[in-house]
């Protein structure tokens, strides 16, 4: 017996006996540094936000010109509340500019009829697919831009309903914090269960606890972050810019936009938006795998998740950098949202999993908290986090196998921006 064990752990198959403690340390370690880091994020957004909400308690004394544009294609269940909604702001000096983009639903003829009803309503009609190397939203954008005639211009979606104070208390943000471009995350309704499970896990606990939003502001921080749901832009540094047409190829444009500012010099912001706006943006399961394939994939290989180049760096450096940015991603990810819960069921482990795991909950109980969601939403967090990692893994696949992406019926070759 004592010689068959020997023989057995002498094989290249049988790892060092101190290998998996070493890993099960690691992943621990690890985990606990994450959720320090996520915890210290949120903190910090919860001043900053709070302290951008108090500025928008502030009437501006300057009322600039604001230019509200929406593009819009097939949008017919929802375009009429959207633009009734933009119609009642209490913000004296706006103009509405639709663009019905070769919508097919009906949606043109509900335009129509509102700008009938509503003379103040500007609606542009068009038919003709973007030129070579724009996407469908970009080249829609750009055409309404070419329209306006706003100091600032509000880029907002045709699935948004907003409160009557949406635009005063955006441009008294705005001006507050001297933003050049200012984004807000919208409180985002859900009703089936796919929405209900992932919606504001990807679009409010992961911003908020991987995202430094003063950083962000004052332009130290790594990464940019923006929401195309809500984008109030200054005209001048958007036209100085080159507007959408500098990235007309980019199918997740507010990204795109957030980077084109950042990389100007302008200042970017990010704040909460809640009281300002709704958005359901998906209304099936088909529509949040497709949305967030398209999104996910393009966020976590985008720049503004890795350290900014510059001229200095090495070559040699910057290719690692690329290298071990997924697997490294990947580790920290499955350290805080795999493996604790995986533990809870490994009797030796329990304990350390039990303090990551109710670590991990209480964070996000505290945005559920401060963002008024239901708390069902806090009990699906690991599900929610397994489900990010197999769209992402499917994007991964449609990528690799060259499989273009489809969106609003448009047809675009697997974007990295």
């Amino acid at each position: 017996m004592p010689l068959r064990l020997h023989m057995r752990c002498s094989t290249d198959a049988c790892a060092p006996w101190w290998v998996w403690p070493s890993i099960t340390g690691l992943s621990h370690l690890t985990a606990l540094a994450l959720l320090t880091s996520m915890s210290r994020h949120l903190a910090a957004n919860f001043r900053f936000l709070r302290r951008a909400r108090r500025l928008a308690a502030q009437p501006a004394s300057h009322l600039p010109q604001v230019s509200i544009l929406i593009p819009a294609r097939n949008e017919a269940a929802t375009i009429t509340t959207c633009v009734r909604s933009l119609l009642s702001q209490t913000y004296p000096a706006c103009e509405v500019l639709v663009l019905d983009d070769g919508s097919t639903d009906g949606t043109g003829q509900l335009l129509d009829a509102l700008q009938r009803q509503c003379p103040q309503l500007t609606v542009i009609h068009t038919t003709d697919d973007p030129p070579p190397g724009w996407n469908g939203k970009s080249y829609a954008c750009h055409q309404l831009a070419q329209r306006a005639t706003g100091e600032w211009l509000l880029f907002t979606d045709a699935d948004t309903v907003h409160a009557p104070v949406s635009v005063a208390r955006g441009v008294s943000q705005a001006l507050a914090l001297h933003a050049d471009l200012l984004s807000a995350l919208p409180y985002q309704r859900v009703e089936t269960w796919s929405e209900r499970l992932l919606i504001s896990f990807v679009l409010d606990f992961l911003p908020l606890t991987a995202v430094n939003l003063g950083a962000l502001w004052r332009g130290r921080g790594r990464s940019v972050l923006a929401n195309g749901q809500y984008l109030l832009a200054h005209a001048q540094p958007y036209r100085a810019l080159g507007g959408h047409a500098s990235i007309a190829h980019a199918l997740v444009d507010d990204f795109a936009l957030a980077r084109r500012f950042r990389s100007g010099g302008y200042t970017v912001t990010l704040v909460d938006g809640s009281s300002l706006l709704e958005c359901r943006m998906y209304r099936s399961f088909p529509e949040v795998w497709d949305g967030f394939s398209k999104n996910l994939l393009i966020a976590l290989s985008s720049p503004a998740f890795s350290p900014a180049s510059s001229p200095a760096s090495s070559s040699v450096g910057s290719a690692l950098v690329r290298l071990l940015r997924a697997p490294l991603f990947a580790w920290g990810y499955a350290c805080v949202f795999v493996l604790p819960f995986v533990r809870l069921f490994h009797r030796g482990q329990r304990s350390a999993a039990a303090l990551e795991v109710f670590w991990l909950l209480l964070l996000r109980s505290l945005v559920a908290w401060r963002l008024k969601r239901p708390p069902g939403e806090i009990v699906t967090t690991p599900l929610a986090a397994w489900s990010v990692m197999a769209i992402s893994l499917g994007a991964l696949d449609r990528r690799w196998r060259r499989r273009p992406t489809v969106w609003k019926q448009r047809r675009y070759a697997n974007p990295t921006t």
